[in-house]
């Protein structure tokens, strides 16, 4: 199956809301960073996290500013696109032939008939506490699932963001206070909907 006819990488983020491709460049960082199938991209993995940072402080300076910030976000937004527009033209020269490696960057890719099928809610296994102060999160893995997104409590308040991982390994909850019972749940990153629905939380105390 050649890259040219059958795989082809969905340019849909350019059209994003100004949240989407915030949200988006910040799956693509965490799909891309230490990922042995890119090793060669045409822009680092620090100058675009540096562009979703600019990106992501324009936005909030767009959103109460002036025309100056404005303009500034607008720049920074462009900016963001094309970096974004390099890399999809870089993995679509690499000539990969199986979309599940294509998506592993982080990006959609393009289906014959054009539809994307929602994904299934992850499954927690289990948590593991062996190690003081931390928690390691074991899930199943979602088929066609690009990403995991994970979220921690203490069950008194919000659910914290834990951050996106791009697989099921090394998904670790750090600089917990022993004695206390936590919470955590997890959805995939994908699919037609962008995001599964959230796991069913399950709990344990820190050691």
């Amino acid at each position: 199956m050649a890259m040219s006819k059958h795989i082809r990488i969905a340019l849909s983020f350019a059209r994003s809301t100004r949240d989407q491709l915030n949200c988006f460049a910040i799956l693509v960082i965490a799909c891309l960073k230490n990922n042995p199938r890119f090793p060669n991209l045409p822009v680092s993995i620090a100058d675009l996290s540096a562009l979703q940072t600019t990106y992501q402080a324009a936005l909030t300076a767009a959103t109460i500013g002036g025309p100056k910030d404005t303009a500034a976000f607008h720049e920074a937004r462009a900016a963001m696109v094309l970096a974004l527009r390099q890399i999809v033209s870089h993995i679509q020269s690499l000539g990969l032939t199986n979309e599940s490696d294509v998506m592993s960057s982080g990006f959609d890719v393009v289906t014959p008939d054009n539809r994307q099928k929602p994904l299934t809610l992850p499954v927690l296994n289990r948590l593991d506490n062996s190690v003081s102060g931390q928690l390691a999160v074991a899930l199943r893995a979602v088929p066609n699932a690009k990403a995991y997104h994970a979220q921690y409590g203490t069950g008194t308040g919000p659910w914290l963001d834990l951050g996106i991982f791009p697989n099921t390994k090394d998904i670790l909850i750090p600089d917990l206070t022993p004695g206390m019972i936590y919470s955590v749940r997890v959805r995939a990153v994908g699919g037609s909907t962008k995001y599964s629905g959230w796991s069913t939380a399950i709990s344990l105390m820190s050691t």
